[in-house]
């Protein structure tokens, strides 16, 4: 393939990407306006804007009032200018520096270094800072608690891995949100605890069900700052560790006969179920069956909450899918960031482009079991609302 053929493929490459990425800052921004100002979404319009890689097709999103109008669009201008504005785009569509500088560089005919991308997208981090400092809702119905590792660059220490923390949330209407993220040296119970402690002060004072993995000390540390919620452990992830625990002909088996634990039709025929576990399987692994059954509290706690929503209560899979596009993000950074600043950048960006998403599309089930659920965090709260407190 000859120098010609391959420059016309790039600038088409980019033209496409750019394209991409420009109609996800529409997107979010229309949900973004919405959110503030109210109003309802009334479909999209064509406009073409001219770049150096040719023309691009855009659906510029309208509202019912025709009050919005993009933000980084100027009315019947025809050609992009805003370099500010795509960079940020680009890095929150997941392009590292290096490649949106190449990228902006192309488009614009003019270089610029990924350490002037660095600087443009800095003016995230203000906006990042609000977003982990907004104050929280005084109730939740349920909270997923899980984390990530990431590499991160630390002065005098090189390249470290360090932990993220990250709080999500539900409301008794299904509508998500992320509470927040932390970057810490390590995943740990007191580390949690600070956590729990700061979603507190921020405003979030009644919750019904927290959702996490077995991090040892972490019930005890919702317990202190929570006393009242109750703890769901994650089912995918003990049966993760059992079937890593037990030889390979056997985990078929095992795996069945867990699904009857956690997939019964009631708390009590579950309970039964794991009885059968315990018979067939006690004496060759101790540790797996005593595990379940130790815990088995904790395993079968969502049987206490309406049915529709068992799916979305006996695993953090909602959890895990955030951090799956967070991890997305990472892969194009080489793994690896330059300062806990850029962390930061990152999971704001994710955070507000999964809350416009999920702004549009609320979780299935809430709606038949919302006043259920508002009944259950009244009837829990209500003795001790005026006396409890939290001092951490």
């Amino acid at each position: 393939m000859d120098q010609d053929t391959l420059r016309i493929l790039l600038r088409e490459a980019v033209r496409e990407t750019v394209a991409e990425v420009l109609q996800t800052v529409l997107e979010l921004d229309r949900t973004a306006f919405l959110q503030v100002h109210g109003g309802r979404r009334n479909g999209y319009y064509p406009r073409k804007l001219e770049t150096a890689f040719g023309q691009v097709d855009l659906k510029v999103p309208r509202d019912r009032e025709s009050r919005y109008y993009p933000a980084f669009l100027k009315p019947y201008v025809r050609r992009l200018v805003d370099v500010g504005e795509v960079a940020v785009a680009l890095y929150a569509a997941g392009v590292s520096q290096r490649k949106a500088a190449e990228i902006l560089s192309l488009l614009l005919g003019h270089h610029y270094s990924h350490e002037t991308l660095s600087a443009l997208t800095d003016e995230v981090l203000e906006a990042a800072g609000a977003f982990r400092t907004r104050p929280l809702p005084e109730e939740m119905a349920f909270v997923y608690l899980d984390g990530l590792s990431l590499k991160v660059f630390r002065e005098g220490e090189g390249i470290v891995r360090e932990s993220v923390y990250v709080a999500l949330g539900i409301a008794p209407n299904g509508e998500r949100r992320v509470l927040g993220f932390w970057l810490l040296p390590t995943e740990s119970a007191l580390g949690w605890e600070g956590v729990l402690g700061e979603l507190w002060q921020r405003g979030l004072r009644r919750v019904l069900l927290f959702i996490t993995d077995g991090l040892p000390g972490l019930p005890e540390a919702i317990r202190r700052v929570y006393p009242q919620a109750e703890w769901q452990r994650c089912v995918v992830h003990g049966v993760r560790w059992s079937l890593s625990q037990v030889r390979a002909r056997d985990r078929g088996l095992l795996a069945e006969d867990l699904r009857r634990v956690y997939g019964a039709e009631s708390r009590e025929e579950a309970l039964g179920a794991l009885e059968e576990v315990k018979a067939a399987w006690g004496s060759r692994y101790p540790g797996v069956v005593g595990l379940w059954v130790q815990d088995s509290g904790a395993f079968l706690r969502f049987y206490g909450y309406p049915k529709v929503l068992w799916p979305y209560l006996r695993s953090t899979n909602l959890m895990e899918r955030f951090i799956r596009e967070v991890r997305r993000g990472t892969k194009v950074r080489d793994h690896k960031f330059p300062k806990e600043e850029a962390v930061y950048k990152l999971l704001y960006l994710e955070s507000e482009r999964q809350e416009g998403r999920w702004a549009e599309r609320k979780l299935k089930g809430f709606s038949e079991v919302k006043e259920v659920l508002e009944k259950m965090l009244q009837e829990r709260y209500a003795p001790r609302t005026q006396t409890l407190t939290h001092n951490s």
